[in-house]
């Protein structure tokens, strides 16, 4: 009866509002800010993945600041953005986001899949994200501390080759690529391998020399919380910092944040809540960012010095003036990225049962301001080169400095009321509904300036430099929405189940006479198990309930303004005869489209709830999402002459379905309790229809295939380990023994672009699990988080050559006259050889699982703290990705490849340990 009881009363959150757990008949997940405080990383993107059902998270960087894991719900079901809508104490799209709220002042997080999202309409068919920060219970005065110092390391380290062993695969590349002499002498290669002359002959292990053992992370909060019937709150500071992976480096993070959550009841029908927050990060990087940095590492030439021997002086760039001594540690300048966040808001309940009970209205004003500063500071630095016994300064950068500054700051107001009215009728009948209307308003304003020739680099401000070098820019822009919106709820004994919501809903994006649409959203539930033929014929199972739902929403995701043919201001012309200058005015830059309206998906979700045997819970979602009017531009070729762009237009179809599967058992034995759970989703999606080129094949199309599928590629076969492999086969004209083969696709004797292939793979995982874990016994607990993916790939081919160093495992393992059925082919040139060309043999399996949390806790007991000024304390130690199973060497499975599609040039995540306290006084 007692956990019957709880199962009653639990609350979850939805769309502007509560509901209890028993009643709730759409597809929602939610995990407490408790779990989330766990896992110690800056950003919560990063927390979630594994505990949420039907959310799917991919994290493609370490930088401190910048490692925000990209996040979707039930997949990608669209070509365009698929990012959900995040509303964060019941406002949607905050200044600030959710990532950088402190994990401390987290309430919940609930995401809403199905039609429960329908009551945001045009925003909410990539579902919703809600989070609700924490407020004060009554009680007497808490004063909370939460402190924990981590110590972070790349979860991954490329193993590259020693000096030695580059230089014998530059002698390959120049004897086997461009059929030249050798580079290097076998006398040089063994002073390479032997050390000797490490100022002439080097062996830079790049990773040793650049990276530590250990950087440090640190997070601290206050809070302060409390109260009584008329005044309840809860105020918090906190402080969060990231140091970079590197040596002497320039690149860190720090981030302060004050919330205060206040309710106030004067008198028993009215309450008033005051909600502020404010947030400042500081992104702090050399003139080289991380992504640069890591980059140019992972190809760093190890026959180079960074130092040279025994000195401190930096060595001359070997290319691109890049030396990793300057670059990582501010000597070439630097760039500030600063953000500020506030965040105001003031709601009004008041209850009316003197005109009928259960009657009430809300009303509410959020304030969200955002501001950003950059600043790029780009300095001359030396190198040096070795004359002699002597070290000769060379200037590198600019004549001394130059700066690019710029500023914005958008200032948005969101105004809501809303009618609610909830009553029961003869004890079983529970009515619950609302009906709302929200505006809301934002200006964006920027401005931009930039000088060079500075005097001096000690001053870094505009006013400092050459005014004759100067430029300077600026825009604003506004934005609207409006939309009506409510929701009615009906349910017989907790037993029968229906929901309505809706929104009529209103977006600036699109035209007057299409600005407006309707987003309904319907679900049924059934609780079989208060049925009495189940209870008495079924006792074992505690609870059950089964639910439907289909819902309609809306994705107005593009540029605004596209239904008015746009201008700019600028270099429109070249005039003026014998003499020609470029001529500022008006050009039209983009042509309008006067029918562009959202694009629209139709979710259905059929689920079931279980509770049996007194310690199981068992839930299983089957969902599927047709989408139609995505919105894309016409692949249509517009000649360069023409000066147009064309605009999006409702065109694209794009369908998905999958599963979602919950299972967690939890037993007590005295003073032991033992909790194992585990949640998997798969979501698959295709394209339906996308305007393509007329005349494409049908293997290289987007159509039929898997929404990302981007690859465009060679199907590698195997490697021509002979020369009668080559006679034998189909190749590409400049093909070698030792080179990839590839398939002929359409049969044609004839390798070319028609013989590449679309392949059903992306690097977005189809299938996202977790698997959690928890022993406790008496004051001493251990919990787990296992969270793994699967159906992923990732493209692993590295910008190795005479510019890029190869990894080991290429180097034992490639293609030589004397290894014909090694496991890689023969050394390549970057992309000047048959191997650089984009193929299947480089796009690996990407699978992993990871240990992405492990705590171990100990609470005193009231008696050790009996003595002092503490009522609890809690110590405990946590590991954050601490071991990784995946196929890929060299490579974090959730790194993506670069711009010019080589493997490596993103960060990789952080493994951490650390180590905090929680104190109650």
């Amino acid at each position: 009866m007692i956990e019957e009881s709880k199962e009653l009363e639990e609350v979850l959150v939805v769309g502007y509002g509560t509901q209890k757990k028993v009643t709730v008949t759409g597809s929602l997940a939610t995990t407490s800010g408790q779990n989330i405080s766990r896992v110690p990383t800056p950003s919560i993107t990063n927390t979630l993945v594994g505990q949420l059902p039907g959310l799917i998270s991919v994290n493609r960087s370490g930088e401190p600041g910048y490692d925000d894991a990209t996040l979707l719900i039930r997949g990608k079901s669209t070509t365009g953005d698929a990012s959900p809508l995040v509303v964060v104490d019941g406002v949607a799209d905050r200044a600030g986001g959710f990532a950088r709220i402190d994990p401390n002042d987290i309430e919940s997080v609930t995401i809403l899949k199905d039609a429960s999202a329908a009551i945001y309409g045009s925003r909410a068919a990539n579902g919703v994200i809600l989070v609700m920060t924490k407020r004060g219970k009554s009680g007497k005065a808490k004063i909370n501390y939460s402190g924990n110092v981590g110590f972070s390391h790349p979860t991954v380290l490329p193993d590259m080759c020693e000096s030695w062993q580059y230089a014998q695969l530059q002698n390959e590349i120049e004897t086997s690529v461009y059929g030249r002499s050798l580079k290097y002498t076998d006398e040089q290669i063994a002073l390479y391998k032997n050390g000797t002359d490490p100022t002439n002959y080097a062996n830079v292990r790049i990773f040793d020399e650049m990276v530590k053992k250990a950087s440090i992370q640190t997070q601290h909060n206050v809070s302060l919380s409390g109260g009584n019937d008329v005044v309840k709150y809860f105020v918090s500071l906190g402080y969060q910092y990231q140091d970079n992976y590197y040596k002497n480096s320039a690149s860190d993070y720090d981030q302060y944040n004050l919330r205060s959550n206040i309710d106030i009841t004067p008198y028993k029908n009215f309450r008033a809540t005051v909600n502020v927050s404010a947030r400042q990060e500081d992104r702090n990087s050399p003139l080289y960012g991380s992504e640069d940095l890591w980059r140019y590492m992972v190809k760093y030439d190890p026959m180079v010095n960074i130092y040279w021997p025994g000195t401190i002086y930096p060595t001359t760039a070997s290319q691109d003036n890049f030396s990793p001594a300057t670059a990582v540690d501010g000597s070439m300048g630097y760039q500030k990225n600063k953000a500020s966040y506030f965040n105001a808001d003031l709601t009004l309940h008041y209850d009316m049962p003197f005109i009928a009970k259960g009657l009430s209205v809300d009303a509410g004003a959020y304030i969200d301001r955002s501001d950003f500063l950059y600043k790029k500071f780009s300095k001359a630095f030396y190198l040096y080169a070795k004359e002699g016994d002597n070290y000769v300064a060379k200037k590198y950068g600019p004549s001394n400095a130059d700066l690019t500054e710029n500023m914005s700051q958008t200032l948005g107001i969101t105004f809501n009321a809303r009618i609610n009215y909830t009553r029961t009728f003869n004890e079983v009948h529970n009515v619950s509904a609302f009906v709302a209307y929200e505006q809301y308003k934002s200006r964006y304003d920027y401005l931009y300036g930039y000088r060079q020739d500075y005097i001096s680099s000690s001053i870094d401000e505009l006013f400092a430099g050459d005014k004759e070098t100067s430029s300077n820019d600026g825009t604003a822009s506004e934005t609207a929405r409006q939309n009506y919106f409510g929701r009615l709820d009906y349910n017989y004994s907790n037993k029968y189940l229906f929901q309505f919501n809706w929104r009529y809903d209103g977006s600036e994006n699109f035209p007057k006479d299409k600005r407006f649409g309707f987003f309904p959203g319907v679900s049924l539930g059934w609780r079989i198990s208060e049925e009495k033929f189940w209870k008495e014929n079924v006792p074992f199972m505690d609870y059950l309930k089964i639910r439907a739902s289909w819902g309609q929403m809306g994705n107005d995701k593009v540029s605004a303004f596209q239904y008015m043919t746009t201008y700019t201001f600028s270099s429109a012309a070249i005039l003026g005869g014998s003499t020609p200058t470029s001529q500022t005015g008006v050009l039209q830059s983009r042509t309008a489209n006067p029918n562009i309206t959202w694009e629209v998906a139709n979710t259905y979700n059929i689920g079931l709830e279980s509770r049996f045997l007194k310690a199981f819970d068992f839930s299983m979602d089957l969902f599927k999402t047709k989408r139609h009017d995505i919105l894309a531009t016409r692949n249509a070729a517009i000649p360069d002459y023409a000066g147009l762009t064309l605009p999006d237009e409702n065109i694209g179809k794009c369908s998905s379905w999958g599963t979602e599967i919950v299972l967690n058992y939890n037993k007590r034995i005295g003073d032991f309790k033992f909790n194992i759970g585990g949640n998997f989703t798969y979501a698959k999606s295709w394209v339906d229809y996308i305007d393509e080129p007329e005349g494409t094949v049908e293997w290289q199309k987007q159509t039929g295939k898997p929404i990302g599928a981007d690859w465009l590629m060679y199907e590698a076969t195997g490697i021509f380990r002979t020369q009668a492999d080559l006679d034998n086969n189909p190749h590409l004209s400049n093909a070698k023994m030792g080179d990839l083969m590839f398939r002929d696709v359409n049969d044609d004797k004839i390798i070319d672009g028609n013989d590449k292939v679309r392949l059903e793979k992306t690097p977005i995982p189809e299938i996202i699990y977790g698997i959690t874990l928890g022993l406790q016994y008496k004051q001493l607990s251990l919990n787990m988080l296992w969270q793994g993916a699967g159906n992923v790939y990732q493209y692993t081919f590295f910008e190795s050559g005479t510019i890029g160093n190869f990894t080991k495992d290429f180097y034992n393992n490639h293609w030589t006259q004397d290894n014909i059925n090694a496991k890689y082919p023969k050394v390549y040139d970057r992309q000047v050889t048959v191997t650089g060309e984009k193929n299947t043999f480089w796009l690996e399996n990407a699978s992993y699982l990871r240990l992405k949390n492990i705590e171990l806790a100990y609470t005193l007991s009231q008696k050790a703290l009996s003595k002092l000024p503490i009522s609890a304390m809690r110590v405990y130690v946590t590991g954050y990705n601490l071991l990784t199973f995946t196929g890929m060497k060299n490579l974090d499975p959730e790194t993506a490849e670069g711009s010019q599609g080589f493997a490596s040039w993103s960060t990789p995540q952080s493994r951490v340990v650390n180590f905090g306290v929680n104190i109650t006084f």
